[in-house]
């Protein structure tokens, strides 16, 4: 089946792209081999142009698909975003603490220092737990139905967010008692909730300048991840997929044990959690570390599974698994596709 798509598996050993044809999955490049791939994202309008942060090196760019790539911003590149709104506005966070845009799709970029300015009391829990003990900007939201809206996910150092594009911002990490933050997102159409996921709690909140609260009734795990919206197509409330596993990272090296990971859906705004297992194993030793949607079929998801320590950008890995679910979560099947522990992923129409 050609699914007219062209994946990007950004992994512990580099940058993998596939397409697909009638026959399966074709590999077609292959690139920074020597580098660890913490961030991929791409734009709406222009499914060919792709940016990849490669971590303690810098954010790269392809205008033609992933044949051919440039350098646009130097480095420990940890995050990065395309505005939903306009295609040629670019985030990228950075290790330590730091936050760039470019207005003109990568030529140029601007550090916004206004985030380093916060109060010293909120910048103090901005650290890793593993040397050189510096936190990063995970995960950047762009408001899709206001884009001076941005908030960001800090690993460690909790959710802060700006109403004016970067030019001022707050904390709003209040109610989340362990700040190791990893991605947020609000409910489609609204900017009125939103939802977090964090190594020690799945929360949500209709107000965070006034707290968190925990969203996890039905949830069997306690290490979350990735999670997205799937359109119902006839005005109900989207459903939700939510990675998760089985404490953290730490946790998997001590014990000498896998991820133990699952996957959840809701179908109620995370009020409560089914868990899914057509076709998932029990206890699956790699975490779930990407979800990403079909470019051109809402009812297909892909994910990305690596056997490592995501947050740790350092060292070799293990092996990695690329699944889809064509039924909205419900059921998924292994790609016949070989790869290193997969860490982030994106899907663009070909």
């Amino acid at each position: 089946m050609n699914e007219g798509v062209r994946l990007y598996g950004g992994t512990q050993h580099g940058l993998i792209i596939w397409r697909s044809t009638s026959s399966g999955w074709q590999e077609v490049a292959r690139h920074f081999e020597d580098g660890i791939i913490d961030s991929i994202h791409g734009c709406k309008d222009a499914p060919e142009r792709v940016f990849v942060g490669v971590t303690h090196d810098g954010l790269y760019h392809t205008t033609d698909g992933g044949k051919s790539w440039a350098k646009v911003l130097d480095g420990d590149i940890r995050s990065v975003t395309v505005d939903p709104t306009d295609d040629k506005v670019i985030y990228s966070g950075i290790e330590p603490v730091g936050l760039f845009r470019s207005e003109d799709s990568g030529d140029h970029w601007q550090e916004l220092t206004s985030l380093k300015e916060m109060p010293q009391s909120i910048r103090k829990n901005w650290w890793y737990p593993q040397p050189p003990h510096y936190g990063h900007v995970r995960n950047i939201h762009v408001h899709s139905d206001n884009p001076n809206t941005l908030y960001l996910c800090l690993e460690h150092g909790g959710v802060v967010r700006s109403f004016d594009r970067g030019k001022t911002w707050e904390d709003v990490s209040k109610g989340i008692d362990y700040l190791d933050i990893h991605v947020i997102a609000n409910l489609p159409k609204r900017s009125d909730r939103y939802f977090v996921a964090t190594a020690r709690g799945f929360f949500t909140s209709d107000k965070p300048e006034q707290g968190w609260v925990r969203a996890e009734n039905g949830l069997t795990r306690d290490y979350f991840h990735d999670f997205l919206f799937l359109a119902s197509g006839n005005g109900e409330m989207p459903a939700m997929l939510l990675a998760t596993a089985d404490a953290s990272p730490g946790f998997w090296r001590r014990e000498n044990r896998g991820a133990r990971a699952a996957m959840f859906k809701s179908t109620d705004g995370a009020e409560s959690w089914t868990r899914v297992t057509h076709g998932l194993d029990d206890d699956l030793d790699s975490m779930i570390w990407a979800l990403v949607h079909h470019p051109t079929d809402h009812r297909a998801v892909f994910a990305g599974f690596g056997n490592v320590a995501r947050g740790h950008a350092h060292g070799a890995g293990g092996a990695g698994d690329l699944m889809i679910s064509r039924d909205l979560g419900e059921s998924w099947e292994r790609l016949d596709i070989e790869l290193p522990a997969d860490r982030v992923l994106w899907a663009a129409a070909d």
